[in-house]
């Protein structure tokens, strides 16, 4: 099985051996992009950092034009189409999404098999909320799975304090939250209630960023716990932190047929 530190992962990898050219010219660094080693912004930097020759030159500006009698080499071998590859991964809490300088917190890109190029995380999760992810290299697909609008997310939620039946009834009825505007969750079920604590299922349909954890603190519960267990039919299904999984054909597809593109990245 191979492994990375942190997680892992026990399907295939490997090059698919099939010679990758752009249909007609374009970008450099959108041909890479489409040949699945990563988002535009990463394959720039492939380009800026010296990794790709065009016509056996070495070239530094991702903007260089490409097309179908370009020879284009990436890490000295021919460019060839990157296997896609499609997982759920099971997001520790206080592991960032975006790589950069994140003050020495772990990035999700430490817990992705390096064997497996261009592998980045469809739509976001902020640093404290922990759960579901999905990743792909398939720029089209995640561009798919980053459109969350009418498609339900399940969280669990811990919070302080004893949630009471009113407040459920204030919640699911909606409320307006300051640079929100109108939020109102699926569906909100008590798990059960404890001195000084209650847990939660919370559903939602909307994109609205950190949702979940402002209506509850509008109402003075602070967070304990959220983690994302479910998007659409895609479930983390006992998946430990830290670990992926690949999706089953059936998930990938679902993905495409019910979440509708923003658009090639």
């Amino acid at each position: 099985m191979p492994r990375n530190p942190g997680g892992q992962y026990d399907g295939p990898t490997g090059n698919s051996g099939v010679l990758w050219l752009p249909q007609k010219q374009e970008g450099l660094a959108r041909t890479l992009a489409k040949a699945g080693y990563g988002s535009r912004r990463t394959t720039a930097d492939a380009v800026r950092n010296g990794r790709v020759r065009v016509d056996d030159q070495m070239v530094y500006d991702p903007a260089t034009p490409v097309g179908p009698d370009s020879k284009i080499e990436l890490d000295d071998a021919p460019l060839v189409e990157a296997p896609r590859r499609f997982f759920a991964f099971h997001k520790p809490a206080h592991v960032v999404i975006r790589s950069g300088d994140h003050g020495g917190r772990k990035v999700i890109d430490d817990f992705l098999p390096p064997e497996i190029p261009g592998l980045q995380a469809a739509g976001r999760l902020d640093a404290k909320t922990s759960g579901l992810v999905l990743i792909s290299n398939d720029n089209h697909w995640n561009a798919c799975a980053s459109d969350v609008r009418g498609i339900d997310r399940e969280y669990r939620i811990i919070v302080t304090g004893e949630v009471k039946d009113v407040e459920i009834g204030i919640i699911t009825v909606g409320l307006h939250l300051q640079h929100l505007g109108f939020i109102r969750p699926r569906k909100v079920t008590v798990v059960s209630r404890s001195e000084g604590r209650t847990e939660l299922t919370v559903l939602v349909n909307s994109g609205h960023n950190r949702q979940v954890r402002r209506v509850f603190k509008s109402l003075r519960h602070e967070l304990i716990l959220l983690c994302r267990t479910r998007i659409g039919e895609i479930a983390l299904d006992g998946l430990p932190p830290g670990s992926l999984r690949a999706l089953t054909p059936r998930e990938i597809a679902l993905v495409g047929h019910r979440i509708r593109p923003k658009g090639e990245s």
